[in-house]
Parts: structure tokens; sequence; C-alpha cells
């Protein structure tokens, strides 16, 4: 189903989310306490939490809604879910790099769990007809960690790998929530894999940055242990792919 509404921009921007811009001053946003769970739109319909839409073809499941403040325009963010921590710490172990696993045009988010496979490489994307996608297709099914993929539906696919053995331990520790402790070399592949250098704010949590340690203290209001990790530690329930929740 397409969207359309008098004056009011709907653009997909990455498989998570799309966003509604242009005449925004015309919804109405409706909340549960302090979370918006539907937009009252001008042509008198709504877009709700748990709605699935089509965005000039693009699927999506709506789970979230934002209202932005866009310098001066407003705009909402309407998505499927956050990225993962899995998608942050745990994709490089498969090598490459953001571009070579399409991660901002059809990945939609990485886990580490699924059903009854456990500490293992999920990988949920947006399938695509485009030949690109077809030989990145057959390029997953090549790695040697590679165990099965299946289409979720038609226009989603779930990849599942091993976790490499020589990263077993880098494993153990993200699972802990130590991003601190995983080794030097892999925390430089991950800076790289994300195009990240040394001042961003990924390499302040994976070196643990006194820069970044302040930051927190001043947000938080509250002095951090030196011994301290500088990102939370993961939701198991997030990193763990569920279908019904994406689709």
């Amino acid at each position: 189903m397409g969207v359309k509404c008098k004056e009011v921009i709907f653009n997909p921007v990455a498989p998570l989310y799309f966003i509604i811009s242009g005449g925004t001053l015309s919804i109405n946003p409706q909340y549960d306490e302090n979370t918006i769970v539907s937009l009252a739109m001008p042509n008198n319909s709504f877009i709700s939490v748990g709605d699935k839409l089509k965005i000039k073809g693009e699927p999506y499941k709506i789970n979230i809604i934002e209202k932005i403040k866009d310098g001066n325009a407003l705009v909402y963010h309407l998505k499927t879910a956050e990225r993962t921590k899995s998608s942050i710490f745990v994709l490089p172990m498969l090598s490459g790099n953001r571009h070579l696993f399409l991660y901002e045009s059809n990945l939609i988010n990485a886990f580490i769990n699924y059903s009854e496979l456990e500490d293992s490489i999920i990988l949920l994307y947006r399938w695509s007809s485009d030949p690109l996608f077809a030989k990145f297709d057959l390029a997953l099914r090549k790695f040697r960690t590679f165990i099965r993929a299946f289409d979720a539906d038609p226009q989603h696919t779930v990849y599942m790998f091993g976790v490499p053995d020589y990263h077993n331990l880098n494993f153990k520790y993200f699972k802990e929530g130590k991003y601190s402790k995983l080794d030097d070399d892999f925390k430089l592949k991950i800076l790289e894999f994300h195009g990240m250098g040394v001042d961003s704010s990924l390499s302040k949590i994976l070196f643990k940055s006194e820069e970044r340690k302040k930051e927190l203290e001043t947000k938080l209001n509250a002095e951090i242990p030196e011994n301290s990790e500088l990102l939370s530690i993961i939701d198991i329930e997030k990193e763990t792919l569920n279908l019904d929740y994406y689709l």
C-alpha cells in the first residue's frame, strides 16, 4: 500500500526507517504517556505502531515513531527498530566493510540468536531484484562459516553463520558487555568496517576514552567507576531475531 498525504512527503532512508517531512505541522501525534503511538494525518487517516506500509515500493513494519526537530523543520522518523549492537560489534567478525555487506541499502539488522540457533551471526536482509543482490547472495553462501539461509517472506531473507573460531573470545566479551576487552586488532577492524576514525564515538567506547567517560558522567549526573565500560551491556532480547517484530 502506498501512502500519500497532501503537502506531506514520505521518503525511505534505510531498510530500518523512513521519514515524514514537508507539511508536518498538519500531523497530530497521539501519545501513550511520553511515547508516540500513532500519527493523525491530514487526510483523516492514522499511521500507528504495528502498521505495515510500503513507502515508494519499500516495505516497513512500524515499531517506533519519533518526532525530530531538524533545524527549523519538524520531521517524523518511523522505524522498524534501532541498530542492534550485533550490527556494530559482531558483524565485522565476518570481515569486509559496510559497503560489501550492503549495510545502508539492504541490511535490516544483525543478531546473535534466532530460535534454536544461539551464539551465531544472524543477518536479516531486505531482498532486492537488483542483480547485485543476487551476486551478494551467492557470495554469502560461500563463506566458510555459512550455515544456512531462508526467505522469511517474499521480501526478506535471513542468513546464518557460525562465529569464526578466532573470534570466540571476542564474542564472549561482546555478550558480557566488555567492549574494551576486545583484542586491539579487532577493535581496529571494527572501526575500519564502519569507516570510523580514532576520534569517533565508537573508538571512544572501544578504547575507553576519558572524554567519553566525562560526557557520560555529565549526562547521567553521576560518577562512573574507573573499571566501567562506556556503553551499556547488550539486551539479549534485542540481539535475538524475532521475525514477528520485524516483519
